[in-house]
This record gives C-alpha cells, sequence and structure tokens, in this order.
C-alpha cells in the first residue's frame, strides 16, 4: 500500500518545545526551536536545543561534537563543567540571523 493509494500517515506538530524553551526570560512561550536565536537574553543553548534549530538529531549533533568539537563549522560547543552548551551569538552567525536588539 503506497502513499498515493490512500494510506494515511501520522501527523505531529513542525516543532516540539524542548527542555526550558517556554521558560524564557520575557515570560512569552517560544512556539519554534529557532524562537531561542532571537532571545536577546539568552547567551547559550544546549546540543539538543541547537540540533532543533538545525532540524537534525540529538544524537548526530553529539556525534559531531565528539569527533570535531564543533556543532557545525563556525559553532564551538563550550564545556562548563559537565554540561556542553553552544554560544548562540556563533549560532546566529553561522546561520546569517541578526543579532536581537
Amino acid at each position: 500500500m503506497g502513499i498515493g493509494s490512500g494510506m494515511l500517515l501520522p501527523t505531529r506538530p513542525p516543532y516540539r518545545i524542548i527542555g526550558d524553551m517556554a521558560n524564557n526570560t520575557n515570560n512569552e512561550l517560544i512556539s519554534k526551536p529557532s524562537d531561542l536565536l532571537r532571545d536577546p537574553d539568552r547567551d547559550t543553548i544546549t546540543i539538543a536545543q541547537a540540533a532543533a534549530i538545525l532540524c537534525v538529531s540529538v544524537s548526530t549533533a553529539h556525534h559531531a561534537h565528539r569527533r570535531t568539537g564543533y556543532l557545525m563549522d563556525g559553532v564551538p560547543v563550550l564545556r562548563v563543567g559537565r554540561r556542553c552548551v553552544v554560544s548562540t551569538s556563533a549560532m546566529r552567525r553561522a546561520l546569517g540571523i541578526r543579532e536581537p536588539i
């Protein structure tokens, strides 16, 4: 039974809330992972949140970090104790997004 033969595919929202994305400092619900990069008060995001922004799996993002030390070209992963985070300004630069005011 193919897709064109009446088979219904499971549907899901195009994005999901990850971690503390709903607890931003502006008291607004962040509806998309990319909204994390538009928050001027946020300096870092987790690797899982960065993976959602890039539309890759978390395991792919962690594998890239362990292999190269970078999430993607120009975006280093910062280790703070046992926690690994990504700079939002580095993500913005790599993705061509202007810094929020």
